[in-house]
């Protein structure tokens, strides 16, 4: 039997990272593709049997074709027309986590566009770099045709403990074929079918092969497998010929999750807007306000696509390049220098597809609600005119359904008890709504790099740079949890509402040496009639910090018997307990909600603003594979700046959090 290696020629995108976004989308515009549609017309007027087919996401392909001139899409349609030029079934790479599954399936859309306009049927799509996505991606896979799922790991990251080739089901039967390795994709042979999987890949955002380039990677590809049959192919067609062996894969129906997904907490004001806009295009679409087919809205979605794309700057290696300047008098300083500040200014960059998308909506009344939305959740210093200061050492009083137990000096909120079910969820042990600020030490990343970066890794110079934060034990930071206390309490009641409100502050040595907000306002509403409230948590007076920092609001409520967690993502609801080993078992992205059930009802928890969450207890820096201690309850991390790389390593803008806690009978 003859092998064949179908041999798919790539580049990794990341809109960033190597430069500024703009300018990376720019080079690919103006340099890359026509490169690369140069590259295949050489390599077919060549005398020569190989050939060029270059695969990309569908964005490019879609955004490429949008702007191009005559001339240029001329070209682009000739080479999709000749094979020369493939997409996949996605976009791009995303934190998949982090989005919901209307803009998920509008990711898909780009490439069913492609489809119809080139009369195509694109089957298989393809993630690289980021380790991990949620088995949500499953049933919107397969919803839109997809098959089969290629996913190359960041080469220095643990690989999620799966088989190297599995059909991933959902609850519901839904399945998909995923084909997983470490690195961006390497060659794949399969025991019983003829057919194996080649990559030849060029670095992040280093466009196409040369022909001589070409020529190589054949070469190469050829005295690794002596005798075969290697020739250019495309994901989709390699995909068609896996279909005979989809009987015999092993299955897996657990979460996998993404050990990179805690890089979306750099940047709260970014993620917190992204959300608001989320819920506000589906209720448009629920509404009938907008149709999917409205070109403006077509814009909006194509700009707030980029929000989850998995690269949120420039490289930390490349453009910062400093290891000394940690600690806070240090910093201060080195902000006014060049590479911080241009380092800072990608960030901006990236934030910015948020007012984008807006701006995409043109004159309409969508984007006036849009920015009136957006208006709404800034932070807003409370009026403390308009409440009452309180001294009292308990407050108790009653809702419909709730009784309720405020300590205004000490702790807070103290006791809730669910009148109706005679079930108690809050004592002074089982707080919801709890604060604490979190700094971490070298010993912590020490640890970290020890347990996450693969062995063949650990001797390299980039995983430490990209992981860890090298000339961090010159600031000498601790490892330390830290409590806010309460400076004052106000009370007020309305029509609707009772009310409370706690001015709380940090140790000054946690404010001044690290970054914990100075001022901290923490209200509590709870609405005269029904079975709902709500927190919100505001803080202003944050410095920046570049040593490392994380901000978490904590629910630990008392757990009836048989309780079961469980976390919303992309439609589905994932249980913190069933992810596989070497998966993300201490850190998820929920989408609307976080879920408790128990024999007589459940509570969910809307997190409207912050969409990571922690399962039992936070340990950002402990890559582990213990499974998370449930009776600890559920810990939203409303800030960090643990990654390196490219995501944002000091934030100092005011915030605001808002929390919905529901029973259900």
């Amino acid at each position: 039997m003859t092998q064949n290696i179908r041999l798919i020629f790539k580049t990794h995108l990341d809109v960033g990272f190597t430069d500024y976004a703009s300018r990376v989308v720019d080079n690919y515009f103006k340099k890359y593709i026509p490169a690369s549609l140069r590259v295949a017309r050489q390599m077919r007027d060549s005398d020569r049997p190989e050939r060029f087919i270059w695969t990309t996401g569908s964005w490019l392909i879609y955004e490429y074709l949008e702007q191009a001139n005559n001339l240029e899409r001329a070209e682009m349609e000739a080479a999709i027309e000749l094979g020369e030029i493939a997409w996949h079934a996605l976009p791009f790479t995303t934190h998949t986590e982090l989005m919901d599954p209307e803009l998920f399936r509008f990711g898909l859309s780009l490439s069913h566009s492609l489809d119809k306009r080139f009369g195509k049927k694109t089957i298989a799509a393809k993630m690289t770099d980021v380790p991990g996505h949620t088995r949500g991606i499953v049933p919107l896979l397969v919803e839109a045709g997809v098959t089969f799922l290629h996913i190359g790991v960041n080469p220095a990251s643990t690989v999620p403990n799966v088989p190297p080739l599995f059909r991933w089901q959902d609850e519901a039967g839904a399945e998909l074929i995923v084909m997983y390795e470490s690195g961006y994709g390497s060659a794949f042979v399969i025991d019983g079918l003829e057919e194996s999987l080649a990559f030849g890949h060029t670095s992040d955002n280093m466009g196409p092969q040369s022909p001589d380039q070409v020529l190589d990677v054949y070469r190469e590809k050829r005295a690794t497998f002596p005798g075969a049959n290697v020739f250019a192919s495309t994901l989709d067609q390699f995909a068609e010929k896996l279909e005979p062996v989809r009987p015999s894969l092993p299955v897996v129906t657990q979460e996998i999750g993404d050990t990179w997904i805690h890089g979306v907490g750099s940047d709260p004001i970014k993620v917190s807007r992204f959300r608001e806009l989320l819920r506000l295009r589906c209720e448009w679409l629920e509404g009938k306000k907008i149709n999917y087919t409205d070109k403006r809205f077509i814009n909006f979605n194509r700009r707030l696509l980029l929000v989850p794309e998995h690269t949120w700057g420039m490289d930390e290696k490349t453009y910062l390049d400093d290891h000394e300047n940690y600690a806070a008098d240090k910093f201060i300083h080195a902000r006014g220098l060049p590479n911080f500040k241009k380092f800072e200014s990608s960030w901006v960059e990236k934030r910015s597809t948020i007012q984008k998308a807006v701006n995409a909506l043109e004159d309409s009344a969508m984007a006036d609600e849009a920015r009136k939305r957006l208006d709404s959740i800034r932070p807003n210093k409370p009026d403390l005119s308009a409440w009452q200061k309180t001294t009292s050492e308990k407050i108790k009083f009653q809702t419909s359904q709730f009784d309720v137990q405020i300590n205004p000096l000490r702790i807070g909120l103290t006791s809730i008890v669910d009148r109706k079910a005679h079930q108690p969820w809050v004592d002074e042990m089982h707080p919801m709504g709890e604060l604490t600020y979190q700094t971490f030490s070298t010993a912590d990343y020490d640890r970290f790099f020890s347990q996450y970066i693969i062995d063949a890794a650990q001797n390299g110079d980039w995983p430490r740079e990209d992981f860890c934060k090298p000339g961090l034990e010159l600031a000498k930071p601790i490892s330390a949890i830290w409590k806010p206390y309460i400076r004052d309490s106000y009370r007020r009641q309305t029509p609707a509402h009772a009310e409370f409100l706690f001015h709380m502050t940090f140790e000054h040595e946690c404010v001044v040496n690290y970054g914990a907000p100075k001022d901290v306002y923490l209200t509590y509403q709870f609405p005269h009639e029904g079975a709902t409230f709500s927190i919100e948590l505001q803080w202003f007076n944050k410095q920046a910090c570049r040593m490392p920092e994380a901000l978490w609001m904590g629910f630990k409520p008392i757990l009836p018997e048989g309780a079961e967690w469980k976390i919303e993502k992309l439609g589905k609801m994932i249980s913190p307990l069933s992810v596989v080993e070497n998966g993300n078992r201490h850190l998820h992205a929920a989408g609307s909600k976080v879920e408790l059930s128990h024999a007589n009802g459940k509570i969910s928890i809307l997190p409207l603003d912050s969409p990571l969450v922690a399962p039992g207890l936070p340990s950002p820096l402990d890559f582990n594979n213990d499974q998370p201690d449930m009776q600890q309850g559920m810990h939203f991390c409303l800030l960090n700046n643990l990654w390196g790389t490219n995501f944002p390593m000091w934030f100092e803008e005011d915030c605001r959090f808002r929390f919905v806690v529901q029973l259900h009978d």
